[in-house]
């Protein structure tokens, strides 16, 4: 099967076949590849007139264009890395399960994996009765100080699983005609 000037194609090689190139972003002449030009233009950059980019899609993958706000043919999205902040994690909370200390037959003195957070015997978590020097204590280290209110900016991966292959468009092919 023939391809068609500008179409793309993965192609699991460590070269771009004859005819094709790597779509990596290089600038062409339009003297040189006039028909590729005519079908892509400058959508992907370049100066009328002069020479175009191909298509870009080192560390990008291909989407499929239309139905979502900004998802034309040539706009580039997204991003691999991002500053982590309020901003964009959504809104969660962490339930603290704990128990009041009237289920003395389900209460633990040692704390394990299948206990509540708290589960002190004859003590009211919730009222003001302070705790004496040998009553149950809760494991080191199960609740601490998490965050900080002026955290430095640090990128956060936000790459899926990938599989590196070469994105490659046709140079020379048939000629696509609109139907």
């Amino acid at each position: 099967m023939d391809a068609f000037t500008g179409e793309i194609r993965l192609f699991p090689y460590n070269f771009a076949p004859q005819n094709w190139a790597y779509c990596d972003g290089s600038a062409l002449t339009i003297q040189q590849y006039p028909a590729l030009y005519s079908v892509i233009g400058t959508l992907y950059g370049g100066t009328v007139g002069q020479n175009f980019r191909l298509p870009n899609l080192s560390g990008r993958v291909a989407m499929g264009s239309g139905g979502t706000i900004g998802t034309n043919v040539g706009n580039l999205l997204g991003a691999d890395r991002i500053v982590l902040s309020a901003s964009n994690i959504c809104s969660h909370s962490h339930r603290v399960l704990a128990k009041d200390g009237n289920e003395t037959a389900a209460a633990v003195d040692t704390p394990n994996n299948t206990a509540y957070l708290a589960q002190p015997r004859n003590i009211r978590l919730y009222n003001s009765t302070v705790p004496s020097v040998g009553d149950p204590k809760l494991a080191m280290g199960t609740i601490a100080p998490a965050g900080n209110a002026a955290p430095p900016p640090t990128l956060r991966n936000t790459m899926q699983p990938f599989l590196t292959l070469c994105y490659c468009i046709c140079l020379n092919g048939e000629y696509p005609i609109k139907p």
